[in-house]
């Protein structure tokens, strides 16, 4: 893409220019912009620039001749000097309110990051402690569903990735806490949330005993390798038939995760309401998360392509008023998503609340500022909208490495302390 230095004289409303300085050197939220108005280009002018960068291919009009005479545009400098104050205070109130995200965002880092370590305590704990394991399984969930319960707003966050060899505890404690978040949605009471995480924390102990070359390599084993694959869920069974006090509920969970409600599913070809309304819960939770962070040979989606696959081509298979929370609760566009701006730039979604599914906080790729430093910016109060999710195999390398979107999608809610 072509660009060309301009001088300040020559410029007019639709250029996309980049300013020739840092972030904090100029009141403008970006370094680079298409300009709207004429208050813009007076700003501007009177920032000393030298030069600035126009962008031929991506203005919707032509810089002015050069040597144009400025033109008097009856603004009184009182006026000028309230815009640019007005421009420098919300620049400030930005950066403000990105310390606050940054600052809560950390916290819910750090609370998944614990709650995670926990889930690896629980699971070495299983052979030899089998009743002190579901305990602290019990404790953690319990914990869980208070600070759940107490947030008048559910706001998630996309997690830094965790350890690579960890896949499978970040699978059952993500599909914990996106059950959770949905049974609360669905008005569940307090133990039924606790029976629900458990059973989400607890559906894959199966699993540990298949071999890694089949676990791994799906779909791309033989038949008798895939039927071998399926008694995971049996060997869950026999695992917690032997842990005292094991809830029922939970049991249910873990026996039916892989039941559909059109009795395609497995190892009973249950149907409709004989699966456990938690278990349906489960089910969704597990299957999105699979979609997004396969640990095997199935192809990854990014989180918006998982949940339009699931609403659109599983409704046969899956509640359809879950589904349709558990949109209501991720978003149109989920965290996790690489997404292009309607002023053309890329950017990272972050986080969301339902209040504003279709105006998450994203984090703008700008070449001109460091990607430790990069804006953080709630589309809700800014005129911008999505245009399109992009596949981030598909962005040019430089942005796909500013923006990092994580090879491994995972999700924590916000939640703070009332002191």
């Amino acid at each position: 893409m072509s660009k060309i230095k301009l001088s300040t004289d020559r410029l007019t409303i639709g250029l996309y220019i980049q300013l020739p300085c840092a972030w904090g050197g100029h009141p403008f939220l970006f370094n680079s912009f298409k300009i709207q108005d004429q208050q813009q280009i007076d700003v501007l002018q009177s920032l000393s620039f030298n030069h600035i960068i126009y962008f031929p291919e991506k203005s919707a009009s032509v810089p002015l001749p050069a040597n144009t005479e400025k033109k008097s545009h009856d603004i009184e400098p009182k006026d000028e000097d309230d815009y640019l104050d007005a421009l420098w205070q919300e620049k400030q109130r930005r950066v403000e309110e990105q310390k606050a995200y940054l600052r809560n965002l950390r916290k819910s880092e750090n609370q998944f990051k614990q709650s995670l370590s926990v889930v690896r305590a629980i699971n070495l704990k299983l052979d030899n402690q089998a009743t002190q394991a579901l305990s602290d399984a019990t404790d953690l969930i319990s914990n869980i569903t208070e600070k759940l319960n107490g947030c008048n707003s559910t706001v998630l966050h996309l997690m830094e990735e965790g350890q690579e060899n960890d896949k499978y505890h970040s699978h059952v404690f993500h599909v914990a806490i996106l059950s959770m978040i949905l049974g609360k949605a669905l008005a569940l009471s307090e133990q039924e949330l606790i029976y629900l995480g458990l059973g989400a924390l607890f559906h894959d102990l199966g699993k540990l005993k298949i071999p890694k070359q089949i676990l791994y390599n799906r779909p791309e084993v033989s038949s008798v390798e895939n039927n071998y694959y399926k008694m995971h869920v049996r060997y869950a069974m026999d695992k917690i038939n032997n842990i005292p006090d094991f809830p029922n509920t939970v049991t249910e969970i873990v026996s039916q995760h892989h039941e559909f409600l059109d009795g395609s599913g497995y190892p009973q070809k249950l149907k409709g309401d004989q699966i456990n309304l938690l278990t349906q819960i489960v089910s969704i939770a597990n299957e999105y998360d699979n979609m997004c962070n396969p640990t095997d040979k199935h192809p990854v989606r990014t989180p918006y392509h998982a949940l339009s696959h699931l609403y659109k081509n599983r409704g046969s298979q899956l509640n359809k008023e879950i589904l349709g929370l558990l949109v209501k609760e991720l978003g149109i566009y989920p965290p996790g998503c690489i997404v292009q701006l309607c002023n053309e730039k890329y950017a990272l979604v972050l986080s969301v609340s339902k209040e504003n599914i279709l105006q998450p906080n994203v984090m703008i790729y700008d070449p001109s500022i460091p990607k430790n430093d990069a804006a953080i910016i709630s589309l809700s109060e800014k005129e911008l909208k999505i245009e399109k999710v992009i596949i981030p195999s598909r962005l040019p390398e430089n942005i796909r490495e500013y923006l990092n979107p994580r090879a491994r999608v995972n999700y924590y809610f916000e939640h703070n302390d009332v002191s």
